[in-house]
């Protein structure tokens, strides 16, 4: 999804990305020429941040075979946590509150208005966790209070719900025509996958495929240019933590286009040279230890 880039100081990652990979400026011209090729959805939601959140969310819910997102569950009462899961088509495991969260999907086909109630609920819920996220420790105990004293900022606000929820139908009727099935092919999948003790986070891991989603526009350089960077620190990261990741991988929701690559390839591609991916991955998560930490988005 297309998230707010975070505003701290990252000259160094990136002049090491343009010493270690100098041709990324050729894979940067492909994916556009792509991606003009492709028919673009006409979706113009007035909140792009939420609606991102939103379709990153749904995608998560439709695609994982046990409930995913537990810290975001977490901030809600197990009733209504679990409510969403049923609506998102999990069966819980086990009852009590302990395990509100600990559900496997149901082989029912999804409702999407089921889907999408379930996931601009969550999608409120990571917005105001990621606020607290920024200056406290306790940010799920805070978030989780917060929404008891104020339960209608589950809904957000109705004007904008409802426009979300049109242009949430448009992604998913292009998504489900095909692209789910591709995706699902890749293997199972883990949603929110933490990488460098939390430093970064990639959406998800499908079988050996790290994929980033991004539901927003990619038709200026300097968009590509930062997902370029993003979804190869994501798999050396991965590869760093001990993930078996064979290839990584972009869902252009607006475009209608999933971009996936072989992670060695592509990197010998980029570097101009055979590199070493388990070095490069250390060599990056050093420089990335080295910057100041930033919260993951929940």
């Amino acid at each position: 999804m297309i998230t707010r880039f975070h505003h701290v100081p990252q000259d160094a990652v990136r002049a090491w990305f343009a010493e270690a990979f100098p041709h990324q400026p050729v894979l940067r011209a492909e994916i556009a020429a792509d991606l003009r090729r492709c028919p673009v959805l006409l979706t113009d939601p007035p909140n792009k941040s939420y609606f991102g959140h939103v379709v990153e969310l749904a995608i998560g819910l439709a695609l994982c075979d046990q409930s995913p997102y537990p810290r975001l569950l977490h901030c809600l009462g197990p009733g209504l946590a679990t409510r969403l899961l049923t609506m998102a088509g999990y069966q819980p495991e086990l009852a009590g509150a302990a395990r509100y969260d600990a559900g496997r999907r149901n082989d029912p086909p999804l409702h999407p208005a089921h889907l999408f109630t379930a996931a601009s609920r969550l999608a409120n819920v990571r917005i105001l966790l990621n606020e607290f996220d920024r200056h406290y420790s306790d940010a799920v105990a805070r978030t989780r209070y917060v929404l008891e004293r104020y339960p209608h900022l589950l809904h957000g606000r109705p004007q904008e719900t409802y426009q979300t929820r049109h242009a949430f139908r448009t992604v998913w009727s292009s998504y489900s025509s095909g692209l789910q099935s591709a995706l699902r092919s890749y293997g199972p999948a883990t949603a929110q996958l933490p990488l460098l003790d939390g430093h970064r986070q990639a959406d998800f891991l499908l079988g050996t495929t790290v994929l980033e989603v991004k539901s927003g526009r990619l038709d200026e350089g300097h968009y590509l240019d930062e997902l370029i960077r993003q979804i190869l620190t994501y798999a050396l990261l991965a590869l760093h933590d001990g993930h078996h990741v064979t290839h990584l991988a972009v869902y252009a929701t607006r475009y209608q286009r999933l971009l996936r690559y072989p992670i060695d390839k592509l990197a010998n591609q980029l570097a101009g040279t055979p590199i070493d991916l388990t070095a490069t991955g250390a060599e990056l998560a050093a420089l990335i230890r080295d910057q100041p930490r930033r919260r993951s988005e929940a």
